[in-house]
């Protein structure tokens, strides 16, 4: 018996079930699915970006922008949205490099466009209904039935008379939406031809590069148009593409480092964490004093202007980030930041926060009594914030979390419908025991630089899909010392019935839908004859090989589990059959 795998990766491995897993096509071999990974930092990232999207948007109202010196930092505060756009380039396309650097399917599209269907949608047209009933019409309004329709489907950025109804800061959602729609087309297109990973890790980082310089052009030639039909560029993904491939770069890299075992050797260096930051935080104070940017937050910028922004914003985010995709969570000053209660709460309720933030502002200032221009912002923005938090909190857990719950069965019945229409697999084939909750694929690790008691509420990045339909184990890779089978017809069946009797993979051990502990029954005696169990000789029963041979259990991760829950241990003759 093995003790957990420690990866020397840049993240958590975990056995947590994430979102939904694909099904495995039987005409492509399949390699050894990556892990899943968490990303510790990652919800304080969010908390930082919904902050500085707070802090712009009250700070201008309040008259501070332009009246202290602190104003062009507040003003910059917009930087937010690129951290968003970085973090999204990351966390959503690193499943899929992930896969396909493993020779691995990624995941179907149905599920995957469900989850992000149910994690974006619901809380916005709440958010909208509520902020359309409750804030006045002279701050915020919709342009009749169409206006509905616009700002419901996230269409308002497209052009000019369009984008100042409804939640006004959401033009960003439009440009979100437009990329999650991309990603599994763009993962598509890259994984169509089978390569070695040192072959695709530079096929997608050259085409990472290819994509940044061409949406650099497209945003360069349609800055100053002033045709119609292109009045709402600023909402385009190829002109904001540059910050999501700088998060999908990260992607890349960072599941290249994940399949090695390893990270950056600078990612090791004491203060690394603080140096990247210190990095960040020049970056930003360039884009605040010398960038020749305005203090207002909507202005028709020159082409220097918003290309400048584009590049020194995307720098400021990178660096933000680097912290929290590489290195060990648990050391220096950054990371254990990052991955704090406070922070890790914030980040947890972030996108409620972006979306409630501009309507509490609307009725603080319809209600309060405060001049526009003339409001003390120090009081102001604490009780955006309070209220801000107080609403989003109870957003989070009476939408948000519901919906991302039944978006992981939703996700899998789409993705196992889809799977059936093209004749992959049966209806219910491939699936784990029990079949009552996700199981997890791949290595189980712990990972040796999470703060203690700090919040599970983390980013996940697995490989997308993750769900009860997972290919089941057979032959030498399914148990230490077992008989080679070969996986065909009848395989799946026969694994799920060895496990019902008191076998399972150890990365299913305690598992929502296996048997453990005094649930599970206790296997059948071998001499004894049953229906669905003929006896077998002696000579044929699989012997389990040493814990200290070099083809041990430890190398696939697996272990024997005998009657009670409990590892069994001593004696070379262990099988699923029953003991020796």
């Amino acid at each position: 018996m093995t003790g957990p795998v420690r990866p020397r990766s840049d993240a958590v491995v975990t056995d947590a079930p994430t979102d939904s897993a694909s099904i495995p096509d039987p005409r492509r071999p399949l390699g050894t699915r990556p892990p899943k990974v968490v990303f510790p930092g990652f919800d304080g990232l969010r908390a930082i970006a919904a902050l500085l999207v707070v802090v712009v948007h009250t700070s201008f109202p309040a008259g501070f922008t332009t009246s202290s010196g602190f104003g062009p930092y507040t003003a910059r505060g917009e930087a937010g949205v690129a951290v968003f756009f970085l973090i999204s380039g990351f966390l959503l396309y690193r499943p899929f490099v992930a896969a396909l650097l493993a020779g691995v399917p990624a995941a179907a599209a149905p599920g995957y466009l469900v989850r992000r269907f149910m994690r974006i949608v619901p809380l916005y047209w709440v958010a909208l209904a509520v902020t359309l009933n409750v804030v006045s019409d002279d701050r915020v309004g919709v342009h009749g039935l169409a206006g509905i329709f616009q700002t419901a489907f996230f269409l308002q950025g497209y052009q000019d008379h369009w984008a100042i109804q409804g939640l006004t800061q959401a033009w960003t959602l439009d440009i979100e939406v437009a990329f999650y729609l991309a990603v599994p087309v763009y993962a598509w297109l890259l994984g169509r031809r089978r390569r070695s990973p040192e072959a695709q890790v530079r096929v997608e980082l050259a085409a990472l590069a290819v994509t940044f310089l061409a949406a650099k052009v497209i945003h360069f030639l349609v800055i100053p148009s002033r045709q119609a039909w292109m009045s709402g560029w600023n909402a385009w993904l190829p002109v904001w593409w540059d910050l999501f491939a700088m998060g999908m770069a990260l992607a890349v890299v960072s599941a290249r480092y994940a399949q090695l075992g390893r990270q950056p050797r600078w990612a090791g260096l004491p203060g690394s964490g603080t140096a990247c930051w210190a990095v960040a935080a020049l970056i930003y104070w360039v884009a605040s004093r010398h960038a020749g940017l305005p203090l207002v937050p909507i202005f028709d910028p020159d082409r220097a202007q918003d290309m400048n922004r584009h590049l020194l914003y995307g720098l400021f985010g990178f660096f933000l980030l680097l912290p929290a995709v590489f290195g060990r969570q648990d050391r220096g000053a950054v990371r254990p930041l990052l991955a704090s209660r406070p922070l890790a709460f914030l980040g947890a309720i972030s996108y409620g926060i972006y979306l409630w933030h501009s309507t509490v502002i609307d009725l603080v200032l319809e209600h309060s009594g405060w001049r526009l221009w003339k409001i003390p912002y120090a009081p102001f923005l604490a009780i955006v914030v309070v209220l801000t938090v107080a609403v989003a909190t109870a957003t989070h857990h009476l939408i948000e979390r519901p919906c991302i719950r039944l978006s992981h069965g939703w996700a899998r019945r789409a993705d196992a419908w889809v799977a059936r229409r093209r004749g992959r697999v049966g209806p219910g084939a491939g699936t784990a025991p029990g079949g009552g909750g996700a199981q997890p694929q791949g290595p189980i690790g712990v990972f040796p630089g999470v703060v203690p008691g700090a919040r599970a509420a983390v980013a996940v990045a697995g490989v997308p899909g993750d769900s009860p339909t997972v290919p089941l184990l057979t032959g030498s890779a399914a148990r230490p010392g077992g008989r080679q089978r070969p996986a065909g017809a009848g395989a799946a069946e026969a694994d799920a019935r060895e496990a019902a009797e008191g076998w399972v993979p150890r990365a299913w051990r305690g598992q929502p839908g296996v048997a453990s502990g005094a649930d599970r029954p206790a296997r059948p005696d071998p001499a004894r004859p049953s229906p669905d169990r003929p006896p077998r000789p002696d000579p044929d029963r699989p012997s389990r090989p040493s814990t200290d041979s070099p083809s041990g259990p430890g190398l696939d991760g697996l272990e024997w589990i005998g009657p009670g829950g409990r590892p069994e241990s001593g004696g070379a003759e262990r099988g699923p059959a029953g003991r020796a």
